[in-house]
């Protein structure tokens, strides 16, 4: 089968031709129609989050997020043949898993990987668009603790995480500032921003005092370093409010002591979430971040894309 893999870290990605894993006890084998890019692939690939002293199966099938039909299962698997699938790995198995989702078939099992059932209306291309973005954008949303007339401030808003935060957090009745290019301001205006930045034309920290020099009740920032963070636009945020970050740019000991509650997130998927976000999105009240694709014989082009750091909602690589 064609797989996009690493022989060892800090090599470049490239398809190769490897064997169709087979499933084991408690596993499935899934044949992917489709996989999201993540920057958690390339930084994964760099070795960047490999623990000390662990060693790697090479050679290693890199994607998380995956939509497929389950077309194997061992004894004791927990989906059945012929099943439409989707979901993403759990990044603290990936040590112990090296089939990834760019391929044409990958394995999974209940501690390797978090599924749920396809919702029919929800194409494959969107469904791998949904899972490891949109379970994390669930679980910050429940972090933030989010009420009705707060202000949010979300510094990365148009990327994957933030399409599906900007939702989740309008339909709280949050007022949402999203911070973002500005040929991406109508798509965030689209998705339930109420009020909009260019980060490249104006200074976030002065255009938020602007609006709201009381200060704001949260921020969510997906890009910023700590010293950003730390110097605009953590102090932003009034006594009382909460602070995360997916970057780990924050200082929860030094906010706490300004009476902030800060947290440095990392996401660990469950199938609880993966079902939900089957829910929201298959009933419309989450709409599927704005998707790019790519077959998967172009899979170097969508990971070019994905390290260049600017990207409006999803790429995501089909097999068909």
């Amino acid at each position: 089968m064609h797989a996009f893999a690493i022989d060892a870290f800090g090599q470049t990605p490239q398809l190769q031709d490897l064997p169709v894993p087979e499933p084991g006890p408690g596993q499935v084998q899934i044949k992917v129609r489709a996989a999201a890019v993540n920057p958690i692939d390339w930084k994964l690939a760099a070795g960047a989050l490999a623990p000390p002293g662990v060693d790697f199966p090479f050679p290693y099938t890199l994607g998380f997020d995956v939509a497929g039909q389950v077309s194997a299962a061992g004894e004791g698997a927990p989906f059945e043949v012929g099943q439409e699938v989707f979901g993403m790995r759990r990044p603290g198995a990936a040590a112990g898993h090296p089939h990834g989702s760019y391929a044409e078939y990958m394995t999974a099992s209940a501690d390797s990987v978090a599924l749920a059932v396809r919702p029919d209306g929800l194409d494959p291309a969107s469904a791998a668009a949904l899972a490891m973005t949109g379970g994390t954008a669930l679980a910050l949303t429940r972090w933030l603790d989010l009420a009705e007339g707060e202000v949010l401030l979300v510094v990365g808003a148009t990327g994957g995480v933030g399409s599906y935060v900007l939702q989740l957090a309008a339909a709280r009745g949050v007022h949402v500032i999203a911070v973002a290019a500005g040929e991406d301001h109508d798509y965030a205006r689209a998705l339930g921003a109420a009020e909009v930045i260019d980060y490249r034309t104006s200074d976030v920290a002065d255009a938020v005092r602007a609006t709201h020099p009381d200060g704001i009740d949260a921020v969510l920032d997906l890009v910023d370093s700590r010293d950003i963070v730390t110097e605009k636009i953590a102090p932003l945020v009034r006594e009382g409010g909460r602070l995360a970050t997916t970057v780990f740019a924050a200082d929860p000991d030094a906010l706490a002591e300004r009476g902030v509650r800060a947290v440095n997130f990392n996401y660990q998927a469950t199938d609880q979430d993966m079902a939900e976000l089957a829910h929201l999105a298959g009933s419309g009240a989450l709409k599927i971040a704005e998707t790019t694709t790519f077959p998967l014989t172009a899979m170097d082009e969508a990971y070019t894309a994905s390290t260049s750091g600017h990207v409006r909602g999803k790429l995501v690589i089909t097999t068909d």
